[in-house]
């Protein structure tokens, strides 16, 4: 008797956890990262992060430089996880925002650097759509500030997925589906 009703407690409990939906908030501003994990809406994790090197005020070679930088370690990180795209696809992002004011000392150059910019945010919003579910338009914007070196970004997303889908792609992704 006690042995069925352990049973059926424990399939509960493993039906629940599979359709737990886990939150998970992103945001980046004045140099920090800060991340939530929240499962049922109830925060277990929280983390921040303070950015190794600031990159206000710097030169456009310093500004090439952080991003070169960044774009390496986004590669990094999607080669490190093969799965991500895999679970991507079963999560829903539900608001992505995205704001940087940009400037350098002479008015050419800072158009050339907010056409580029905007270019990578470009690729960055078709990437995002094809891998995600998304309900909310984005919220991108780039504010040029002509005759002042000048570089400041702010970024947040929130993101969800129910982990028995995020399981199912982890487990397909090592068989080789």
């Amino acid at each position: 008797m006690w042995i069925a009703i352990f049973a059926v407690c424990l399939l509960l409990l493993i039906t629940v956890a599979l359709a737990a939906k886990v939150t998970i908030h992103i945001r980046y501003d004045k140099n920090h990262w800060h991340i939530q994990i929240l499962v049922f809406g109830i925060r277990v994790h929280k983390r921040q992060i303070k950015q190794q090197s600031s990159i206000e005020h710097t030169s456009t070679d310093d500004m090439k430089q952080q991003l070169s930088n960044f774009i390496t370690d986004l590669q990094r990180i999607w080669k490190t996880f093969p799965y991500l795209r895999q679970i991507t696809k079963s999560a829903e992002l539900q608001q992505f925002r995205w704001h940087t004011t940009i400037g350098m000392s002479d008015a050419a150059a800072t158009g050339t650097i907010v056409g580029l910019v905007w270019a990578l945010k470009g690729i960055a919003n078709q990437i995002i759509r094809s891998n995600f579910q998304t309900k909310q338009p984005f919220d991108i914007q780039v504010q040029p500030i002509f005759q002042a070196s000048f570089f400041d970004t702010s970024f947040q997303c929130i993101v969800s997925i129910r982990t028995g889908k995020a399981m199912q792609a982890i487990i397909s992704n090592a068989r080789g589906r």
